[in-house]
């Protein structure tokens, strides 16, 4: 396992948030196999433009990885080519920023193809400006030649951006052709005009615990998903048909989010996260033994309105309430994944917001009108009374909207 140091400037007067979110940083650094062998930060109200921390810190930081012998230096914050490349040349190894944490965690959990995709894409737009630095130094010729006659540097640049913006168009081509298979697969799912439901929050706040959770309880019990105590456990979308009190939706579980999780990784992933914008009902899981769970209730919101899902109705679930001494600051639905505490009552909750308005008929539908049970029945309770000359009576329950279609075969009193 190699060892990092861990090093971060808080350029806010919020002492306690650059905690919160440089001890995430931290699990960052852990999920993706990194020991942290120490830490340094400095409090300013500006980073310095040449090394980032004053010269004094970069001495400290330099002696501190000799110190610890670590093999890396991990910043907090986001750093500029040439800023991580001096105080690399200071300390005598490797520094990375978080956006380079982070896409080194994605590139070890991608798993199906299109995730392996998305992240390649995202290292790609990520590392570009870094390679062109770089071939811009080893030439020493990028401010050379003139309008006439350009420098070898600017002439290897300009190849490589080529190279990178070719492989960035076939990138994208083979995702618009993984995301044309998606689409038509969830045109066959709307066919079925079976509720959808998607799991949104922060990473490790039980989203994958909660799905399992849900699976156990559904009478059409699917196979489980991995369940891991890290940042970042799940990338790849997964979705599973819940059946609970005669009642199906679909339900999908997505990658978690993250405090200013790069604009690279936002853009890459946004077909995985077209399962919460497509979603009928967002369910919002929430770590209540996190004491930064208030702020990660904010993130969470803030990147929701950012993928275009902000208008989409919430439930929020504060799971890992087993964790939580007292649960009266608690406003929402309080449950345990791991005891099972308060699933049912959310559960019933959760149907009641997904059929809110639900409603009971008899029809008289006639057989050649047969195909309409089959088109209605995950999203209508039915049972068929009786068979006749004329077509089946059937007695339906459920949202009016569904109902409706059926208004044409109504009974009348006298008839039923």
């Amino acid at each position: 396992m190699k060892k990092a140091v861990l090093a971060g400037i808080s350029l806010r007067n919020a002492p306690k948030q650059f905690e919160s979110v440089f001890a995430e940083t931290k699990a960052l650094c852990e999920a993706c196999s990194l020991e942290v062998v120490g830490e340094i930060s400095q409090q300013s109200r500006t980073m310095d433009q040449r090394t980032a921390f004053r010269q004094g810190k970069v001495q400290e930081l330099a002696a501190l990885v000799k110190a610890a012998d670590a093999d890396l230096v991990v910043f907090h914050n986001p750093l500029p080519i040439q800023v991580s490349e001096r105080i690399s040349s200071v300390c005598g190894v490797n520094v990375i920023d978080r956006t380079s944490l982070i896409l080194d965690i994605f590139a070890q959990r991608a798993r199906s193809r299109a995730a392996t995709l998305q992240v390649e894409m995202a290292r790609l737009q990520y590392d570009l400006p870094r390679i062109l630095h770089e071939t811009a130094d080893q030439s020493g010729h990028e401010r050379g030649g003139s309008a006439y006659n350009r420098g070898a540097g600017e002439m290897r640049s300009d190849l490589v951006a080529r190279q990178y913006a070719g492989r960035i168009a076939s990138l994208k081509k083979e995702l618009q052709k993984i995301e044309k298979q998606r689409y038509q697969d969830e045109r066959r799912r709307t066919r079925t005009l079976m509720r959808r439901v998607a799991l949104v929050g922060y990473t490790n706040a039980g989203k994958s615990s909660l799905m399992n959770a849900m699976i156990s309880m559904s009478t059409s019990q699917g196979k489980k998903v991995t369940e891991e105590d890290m940042l970042f456990a799940t990338l790849d979308t997964s979705v599973r048909m819940i059946t609970y009190e005669q009642r199906k939706f679909l339900l999908y579980d997505t990658v978690g989010f993250v405090s200013d999780l790069p604009h690279t990784l936002i853009d890459a992933f946004k077909s995985t996260l077209d399962a919460a914008r497509d979603a009928d009902l967002l369910i919002h899981v929430i770590d209540a033994s996190d004491p930064a769970c208030e702020d990660k209730i904010q993130i969470t919101e803030e990147t929701l309105q950012e993928i275009g899902a902000g208008e989409i109705e919430v439930i929020r679930v504060y799971n890992k309430c087993d964790l939580v001494a007292d649960g009266s600051r608690i406003s929402g639905l309080k449950i345990s994944c791991r005891t099972g505490d308060g699933m049912k009552g959310f559960m019933t909750a959760l149907l009641r917001r997904l059929y809110p308005e639900e409603e009971k008929a008899m029809i008289l539908l006639p057989y050649d009108r047969i195909s309409m049970i089959d088109m209605y029945k995950t999203a209508v309770e039915m049972e068929i009374l009786e068979n006749r000359e004329d077509g089946m009576v059937i007695s339906l329950k459920g949202p009016s909207r569904y109902i409706a279609a059926f208004r044409y075969y109504r009974m009348k009193e006298n008839e039923e």
